[in-house]
């Protein structure tokens, strides 16, 4: 082939058959990131809620005014409740002492991002 012209059509041969070997490594690398992320997430996804649908970020605002401006027990059942809810227990069997309210340190950028990363995720 070295001292021969090439044709057309080995020149084409060529080509498609070094597309098909690239698709093809893509086809694979694709499927073990696949696999892997699965195989990751089967550690973490032992507890799953099933029909969880997002909160949008207007209703959300308005729960956490009303949050806000509520009795403080009232706040502490909503709170149990959330609790109970993630944890998948009964509302009786969980047992607030206190709450306290933590200082915010980080911006708001952070706070967006973390926000949509979780949301990202349900």
């Amino acid at each position: 082939m070295l001292g021969e012209k090439v044709t057309m059509g080995q020149s084409l041969m060529v080509t498609v058959f070094s597309m098909v070997i690239v698709f093809l490594t893509l086809l694979i690398i694709s499927y073990l990131i696949k696999g892997l992320q699965s195989f990751s997430q089967k550690d973490r996804a032992e507890k799953t809620v099933e029909n969880i649908e997002p909160i949008k970020t207007e209703e959300k605002q308005e729960i956490i005014e009303e949050a806000e401006y509520s009795d403080d027990e009232e706040l502490v059942a909503v709170i149990a409740a959330a609790i109970a809810a993630n944890i998948g227990v009964d509302i009786s069997d969980v047992k607030i002492k206190s709450i306290k309210r933590v200082p915010q340190n980080t911006s708001v950028w952070s706070k967006v991002g973390r926000e949509e990363q979780i949301f990202n995720r349900l």
